[in-house]
């Protein structure tokens, strides 16, 4: 357990000693200003707005910046040369920057949650499985392409699928906090098991699937690399 504790402490300061990191940071404030200056917003439209539409593309910057440190440099491949457990190596670098992403998005709950309460934690909560699908298909992405840019390129287009293709995908819709029977939803003023809510949870369910299908392609492949 230490060794990987120093290693996610080298991790955080590399990624606070680069650039990329920095600037992604700076959107945060940046974001919020940007959010408040352009309209008035319900509660349910900024959680949206923030958790289905802004987070996943920090999140999508962040793990590319991550895989971009081995597989640009072509470093795994020196790495995979030494015997080692390969899906090991590959979940580190997808839960160093999960760690790096839930806990700056936290921050950024914890100061909403002072003005909108407990609703921005279980709007966080309730979008984790589309997360975990950004985080398999960067992952699958990278270990296909040999290079982050497959990653980073599957991410936005998966992005831009459901923001602009929202309409086509009906129930499996990503982008659902907006809306007054889901908003009812995540705040428990509905039955968690209710028959009008099963359609909420198989979408959570079929997107948990999907990721949990890609980050075990990611694996398979990963695993069948030679160097």
């Amino acid at each position: 357990m230490s060794e990987y504790l120093t290693r996610l402490q080298l991790f955080i300061r590399l990624w606070l000693k680069s650039i990329y990191g920095i600037l992604l940071m700076v959107m945060i404030p940046v974001v919020a200003l940007v959010i408040y200056n352009q309209a008035y917003y319900t509660v349910e439209d900024l959680m949206s707005m923030l958790y289905e539409e802004i987070a996943p593309i920090w999140f999508i910057l962040i793990l590319q910046w991550c895989f971009a440190i081995d597989f640009d440099s072509k470093f795994y491949r020196q790495i995979l040369s030494y015997p080692m457990i390969r899906w090991k190596f590959l979940l580190e670098k997808l839960l160093f920057s999960a760690i790096m992403f839930l806990g700056l998005l936290s921050i950024v709950t914890f100061v909403l949650s002072i003005f909108t309460g407990v609703f921005a934690w279980q709007s966080l909560l309730f979008t984790m499985p589309i997360y975990i699908t950004f985080a398999s298909l960067i992952m699958a992405g990278t270990v296909i392409a040999n290079h982050s840019v497959g990653g980073l390129v599957l991410g936005i287009l998966f992005w831009m699928f459901y923001e602009f293709g929202g309409l086509f995908l009906n129930h499996l819709n990503v982008i659902l906090i907006r809306y007054g029977s889901v908003y009812t939803f995540i705040k428990g003023e509905t039955g968690f098991l209710a028959i009008e809510n099963h359609w909420i949870l198989y979408n959570r369910l079929f997107y948990l699937g999907i990721g949990i299908l890609f980050l075990a392609f990611a694996v398979w492949r990963f695993n069948r690399k030679t160097v």
